[in-house]
């Protein structure tokens, strides 16, 4: 697998051509994690990881004590956004911070409190790939992943179950924000995520809560010109 990209998302590629190309069919049960985790010889990690991808651009639905299901074998849509434009207005980003400060910050405390080892590996990888990003689509894709990470990192079924109902309008706000390097900003953007990892595996919730504000306000002062009326 290519190493400038999360493993979970080369799986997550991997995974949905078995879909797209008919091999699993709609109604078809998925492997079991371990089953999928043996096969291509990668980390559960990366396997749920994976998987919460597919569920959350409804390819596949999961059902309590009975498995995973695939659900549909469409075209995926997120992510297939121009790089050149935004689209959001101040009220728009406004929103958008009200959401990430009562999803995330609460995922950062309990992540810092309660974290296992899996939960700081995921965020780990999220953090390497974004370092490495150098396109618009990578740099957004390993964005995202760092930040459902967070969220994942809580293990609360709601939080999760919000952040994949609106994957697309977080993903388009991250795209939007940083994805085709407006300003030059990517290498101060890339710092800015390793501190925030740096002060979660301290666990140091509120150091990294403190980081992520800083970075509300600077944002929106570098991108407000942009912002629709």
């Amino acid at each position: 697998m290519e190493s400038n990209r999360l493993v979970s998302d080369e799986l997550y590629d991997q995974l949905y051509l078995l879909i797209a190309e008919g091999e699993w069919k709609v109604g078809d049960k998925l492997p079991s994690e371990n089953a999928i985790s043996r096969e291509y010889n990668t980390s559960r990690v990366s396997v749920r990881t994976a998987l919460h991808k597919l569920q959350a651009l409804g390819y596949i639905v999961t059902k309590p004590g009975k498995g995973s299901f695939v659900a549909s074998a469409s075209q995926p849509q997120a992510g297939a956004l121009s790089p050149t434009v935004i689209d959001l207005s101040a009220s728009d980003y406004k929103y958008m911070i009200q959401l990430r400060r009562a999803l995330e910050f609460t995922s950062i405390r309990v992540l810092c409190s309660e974290g296992t080892e899996e939960d700081f590996g995921r965020l780990r990888e999220a953090c390497e790939a974004l370092s490495a990003a150098d396109t618009a689509k990578s740099y957004a894709d390993a964005d995202y992943s760092f930040h459902y990470s967070l969220i994942l990192g809580s293990h609360n079924p709601v939080f999760i179950q919000i952040y994949d109902i609106f994957r697309d309008t977080i993903y388009k706000y991250l795209f939007e924000m940083s994805g085709d390097n407006l300003d030059n900003n990517w290498d101060n953007a890339k710092n800015n995520h390793r501190m925030i990892l740096d002060a979660i595996c301290s666990r140091d919730a509120e150091k990294a809560i403190s980081i992520i504000e800083g970075t509300f306000e600077f944002n929106y002062n570098r991108l407000s010109r942009y912002f629709k009326d």
